[in-house]
């Protein structure tokens, strides 16, 4: 067992003995006594005192040494670490959470969770029992602050509470246009986030990068919900961000070199992947999509892993990418 998990441990032991009515006041050796019996291992002098002090300092305990009884109490009635119900296990994810949030980082959003998780385990941080920061045991692959990220509060707020938005957004290479957006979904895709929802402006539900938009503000009018949208469904057949719903998806086979069998089954390319040939020769999976720009720099990135292509025409749209690339290089 883990020396963090241990400590907590023994902490409870301790919670068990100063608040134990039968018994109260226990002295050191009592101390030390139930916490090998219930660790099944013995116990220094010096190690009880250390967690004696360790959870004075960790959980804010009134821990003190009651001269006239002889042994510890706690100096507030009632008090116990037991009001904190949560497992060690939940107490290190809520610990390390703050980690896993860093596409949020810098927002108001990102600072309110943190705020929370401190404040709901403040003193019980594993981080602090280990003498380490969150980010010396766990670093995620985020790079800088996604352009965009600014409007993830605000959108949020929005789509909780189904009030419309105006606005600006400038479509690569266009001019900014007013949209008064209905929101319905946040994605993030490649370290960077999308808005899903109906625009006035289409009478259609669009995607729009977050990095795009130039302004947003309340509005007044009616939210605008989609009866055909689902949140559930609308990716279902994309392969990245790009919606082609005008498009009927297709099945795509794919066929690896065999020592990529590891990879592709360990993390599915898409969430519609179905095996259909596994061995020393290839691996064979199907996936149903739409044909997107995504999906060709997917095939176009790895082609030096597969071996074959399907349908004919995907293979033939593959081949003349390639060739004109090779002309550009030539």
């Amino acid at each position: 067992m883990p020396a963090n998990k241990n400590a907590l441990a023994r902490y409870r032991v301790i919670d068990d003995c100063l608040t134990n009515n039968m018994n109260r006041y226990p002295r050191l050796p009592d101390l030390i006594k139930k916490i090998s019996e219930k660790l099944g291992q013995p116990i220094s002098d010096s190690m009880v005192n250390k967690d004696l002090r360790a959870m004075k300092e960790l959980y804010g305990a009134p821990i003190r040494f009651n001269k006239a009884r002889g042994g510890y109490e706690y100096e507030q009635e009632g008090f116990s670490i037991r009001e904190f119900p949560l497992t060690y296990e939940e107490i290190e994810a809520m610990d390390l959470a703050p980690a896993m949030l860093q596409q949020l980082r810098g927002t108001g959003l990102y600072e309110q969770f943190l705020h929370a998780v401190n404040k709901v385990i403040e003193g019980y941080r594993i981080g602090k029992a280990l003498g380490k920061d969150e980010t010396e045991i766990i670093q995620m692959e985020t790079g800088a602050l996604a352009p965009g990220t600014e409007w993830l509060e605000v959108l949020l707020k929005a789509i909780i509470e189904k009030k419309p938005l105006d606005i600006e957004y400038q479509s690569y290479g266009g001019t900014p246009k007013q949209h008064l957006v209905s929101g319905y979904l946040l994605k993030e895709y490649r370290n960077r986030w999308y808005l899903i929802g109906h625009s006035d402006r289409s009478d259609a539900v669009i995607v729009y990068g977050l990095d795009r938009i130039k302004s947003v503000r309340p509005s007044q009018k009616h939210f605008h919900q989609d009866a055909g949208f689902s949140s559930a469904d609308y990716f279902r057949y994309c392969f990245g961000i790009t919606q082609m719903h005008y498009q009927e998806p297709e099945e795509v086979v794919l066929s690896f070199q065999p020592e990529q069998a590891p990879y592709i089954l360990s993390q599915p390319i898409h969430t519609s992947q179905k095996v259909l040939v596994h061995n020393d020769i290839e691996l064979r999976v199907r996936i149903k999509v739409y044909r997107s720009h995504e999906l060709l720099q997917f095939i176009m990135g790895n082609l030096d892993k597969i071996l074959d292509i399907e349908p004919a025409s995907l293979k033939e749209e593959i081949k003349e990418r390639v060739g004109k690339a090779l002309d550009r290089l030539a």
